[in-house]
């Protein structure tokens, strides 16, 4: 009986857009592998359009009557960014329950890559074959695959 040849997903990310790929065993490239992309266009917004109105203001504390404005208590981006994480790790929880792959390859950028391998479950990240810490989100896939070419034989 032939041994099976297991499914590789490479996952490409950063803070707003999410590419899935599979690795094509006959032809050793990088093709689109269920959903291609996932995009959170808020991400990439100005921060005075994440939010919902000017800081408030407070009168200083030494009496003097002055009014000084307070700064959010949030960096907006970085909650979009985190809002957009969990939705990449809920489609990865996905594609591993309906068993769509075998094996996967996170491709992010070092702050993106911790903060998904929090929000991954122990059974996607047991699945986790290698980690790159570098952002290949605007690269072609045949790019992509020549920054993972020469660390293709751990996976």
């Amino acid at each position: 009986m032939p041994r099976k040849v297991p499914l590789t997903w490479v996952v490409v990310a950063d803070g707003a857009r999410g590419r899935f790929f599979m690795l094509d065993g006959q032809t050793g490239k990088l093709v689109p592998a269920g959903r291609a992309d996932l995009v959170a266009p808020q991400s990439r917004q100005k921060p005075r359009d994440l939010k919902s109105d000017k800081p408030g203001r407070s009168y200083s504390s030494a009496r003097s009557g002055m009014r000084h404005a307070l700064e959010p208590p949030h960096d907006y981006h970085k909650l979009e960014k985190h809002r957009f994480m969990a939705v990449l790790a809920d489609a990865l929880e996905g594609a591993c329950e309906k068993r769509q792959f075998d094996d996967i390859v996170l491709v992010t950028p070092r702050r993106s890559l911790g903060e998904l391998r929090g929000l991954l479950s122990k059974h996607v990240l047991d699945r986790v074959r290698l980690e790159v810490p570098k952002d290949l989100t605007n690269k072609t896939a045949a790019e992509i695959w020549r920054h993972l070419a020469p660390l293709a034989r751990g996976f």
